[in-house]
């Protein structure tokens, strides 16, 4: 006797769901490692830094030392041995390690949130306008105004 029913293929699962647990699992562990090491990492104490006293002398030293500094970027960039960017670079680390030689206060280690919390608005206004040019694709800041406010800045430090 002949039937007309044929057998069905067998059950065969899909891969699919399980290769979508697979990604996730895997998600969830980089995510955990990530949350755990940015959770662990040292913070800056700003609050506790202390300044440190110079006298009028060593003041004056170290701003000689830094104004000298900003004539040769200043020097650079007319000859066009350096860009603008690389101009902004060179003024912001030139002003944070004024501020560390003055104050003792490692800014040159700071971001832009970190020293603005420090409630120095001269120094993070400078860093500020120092921000876009560095780190932008293409530099278009005014880098004399720049520099001039730096010098000010400088001279002005007590």
């Amino acid at each position: 006797m002949q039937t007309s029913v044929n057998l069905q293929d067998p059950f065969s699962y899909s891969i699919y769901p399980e290769l979508i647990i697979l990604i996730l699992l895997v998600l969830l562990t980089i995510s955990i490692i990530i949350y755990r090491k940015l959770k662990n990492r040292p913070k800056i104490e700003i609050e506790n830094e202390e300044i440190k006293k110079l006298d009028e002398k060593d003041i004056n030293r170290i701003k000689e030392k830094y104004l000298k500094r900003l004539d040769n970027i200043e020097e650079k960039l007319n000859s066009n041995k350096i860009s603008v960017r690389h101009a902004y670079q060179m003024l912001s680390a030139n002003i944070r390690y004024f501020v560390f030689e003055v104050t003792n206060i490692k800014v040159q280690n700071y971001t832009l949130r970190e020293i603005e919390k420090l409630k120095m608005p001269i120094l993070s206004e400078l860093i500020e306008e120092y921000y876009a040019p560095e780190f932008a694709e293409y530099s278009v800041g005014n880098i004399k105004t720049s520099l001039e406010k730096t010098r000010k800045v400088i001279e002005k430090w007590n």
